[in-house]
């Protein structure tokens, strides 16, 4: 692409139309303090000089040894997904939007639609969002547009970061959010849920594993949900249904969660994309693109944008929701990763990530000074230590030895004042979890 700079004449039409006198007045609202004084930019580097520039900065980062998650997860990434995801008519498409979109990654979005339907046990999947916590934000505002009640319950087991998004996507709105507490067990109880769905209750939005790695009996919550007739949210680490009840197994309406698991890198948090699938019942509801499978007049198999007449650019404000695009890459990514594992290997994963993190929990509980926070409550690959000593100490002598520490989770409630958030995926080695082991001992 040519860069193309603005002349004089130009500066001083642009400057004039937005009512500045000069690019100094443009810049005033930075402080001072925050305006660098001298750029110093030196002439330009050949492309070897420049190669090196680069990699001597990139030798000074550090590798660590993760032991969190809290949202974004170390998990191995096969190399069969970056061969895939880099070729080009995948790595330069745009989000299939117009209907002259290649059939290609129709297909593709196509076949990651039909992933997501078999994992979560749901009958249609939209070609995603862009991540979990705004799809579980579109989870709550379809609830609302399904029928005229206007009370979201969401369990305070949902990632904060989740329910803080939620809230932001209905502030101007009518909804009342309402947080539901989770039991002395880390899970919530039937018991406590039933009792607050009355008839203005749109849906209950659940997370399991939830925020603090505990399995909820899902089950026994669908009961209670469904029998208020309000629709039940179930939002789910989706590598976990490789042992799990998918959500179409206890009648969720709505499945959503975080896809990063599935073949994305963490990369400091993003980019990501959120999944949603929900009943048949539902699908015109549901927001996003959704790519269909037809025949052509010659019987051949294609693809098409279906269920269009749901969206902006035919209802316009009648619309079931304002999203014009979605994350087809990560999205890929993950349609690449669970082909690559396949039934069983997908299943092996999960059950490794299990496997890890029980091996862990084990020990560490065993520590003097440490303890299980819920000590026999079913978990994936986080789990809850309480200790007696100084987290911050913790974690800083963890990081001094390349160990990425477990979140501190003292912002989460006056009940985790003294409790760290620990993570163990199938990356973690024995030796890894033991070294992390030695020198929790040590601390």
């Amino acid at each position: 692409m040519d860069y193309t700079p603005q002349n004089q004449k130009d500066k001083k039409q642009m400057l004039e139309s937005i009512g500045v006198g000069n690019i100094d007045e443009l810049f005033k609202i930075i402080p001072n303090h925050l305006k660098a004084k001298d750029l110093n930019i030196s002439g330009g580097k050949t492309e070897q000089e420049l190669l090196n520039y680069f990699l001597n900065i990139c030798s000074k980062n550090k590798k660590l040894i993760s032991f969190r998650g809290a949202g974004i997860y170390d998990h191995f990434i096969p190399s069969l997904v970056g061969e895939i995801v880099g070729r080009s008519e995948f790595w330069t498409a745009y989000t299939p939007y117009q209907a002259e979109a290649s059939q290609g990654t129709l297909q593709a979005v196509f076949e990651y639609q039909s992933l997501i339907c078999a994992l979560t046990g749901m009958d249609t999947s939209n070609a995603s969002l862009y991540d979990g916590a705004t799809a579980a934000a579109e989870a709550a505002l379809l609830a609302l547009r399904v029928n005229s009640k206007n009370r979201i319950l969401i369990s305070s087991g949902v990632h904060p970061e989740y329910i803080q998004t939620v809230k932001t996507y209905l502030e101007n709105s009518k909804a009342k959010i309402e947080i539901i507490p989770l039991s002395d067990n880390g899970r919530l109880d039937k018991n406590t849920v039933d009792p607050l769905i009355d008839d203005n209750t749109a849906a209950v939005v659940i997370q399991s594993p939830n925020y603090f790695g505990v399995v909820e009996d899902m089950d026994a919550l669908s009961s209670a949900i469904k029998s208020k007739n309000s629709l039940f949210v179930a939002i789910v680490n989706p590598l976990s249904l490789g042992v799990f009840k998918a959500p179409g197994e206890y009648n969720a309406d709505i499945a959503v969660g975080e896809g990063q698991v599935l073949g994305s890198s963490m990369s400091a948090g993003g980019a990501t994309f959120g999944f949603m699938a929900v009943k048949k019942s539902l699908e015109w509801k549901i927001p996003g693109r959704i790519v269909g499978q037809t025949t052509d007049k010659d019987g051949k198999r294609g693809f098409v944008l279906t269920l269009q007449s749901r969206e902006q650019h035919i209802r316009r404000e009648k619309a079931t929701s304002n999203i014009c695009t979605n994350a087809s890459l990560n999205a890929l990514s993950a349609c690449v990763f669970l082909s690559g594992w396949g039934n069983v290997g997908f299943s092996n994963l999960a059950e490794t990530n299990i496997s890890k993190a029980r091996y862990a929990f084990t020990k560490i509980k065993s520590l003097d000074g440490f303890k299980a926070k819920f000590e026999n409550e079913t978990f994936f690959n986080e789990f809850v230590i309480e200790t007696s000593k100084n987290i911050k100490k913790i974690n800083k002598i963890l990081l001094k030895n390349n160990i990425l520490g477990p979140l501190n989770l003292s912002n989460a409630g006056d009940d985790f004042k003294n409790c760290l958030l620990f993570c163990v995926t199938e990356q973690r080695t024995e030796a890894e979890i033991d070294r992390l082991v030695e020198l929790l001992a040590k601390i």
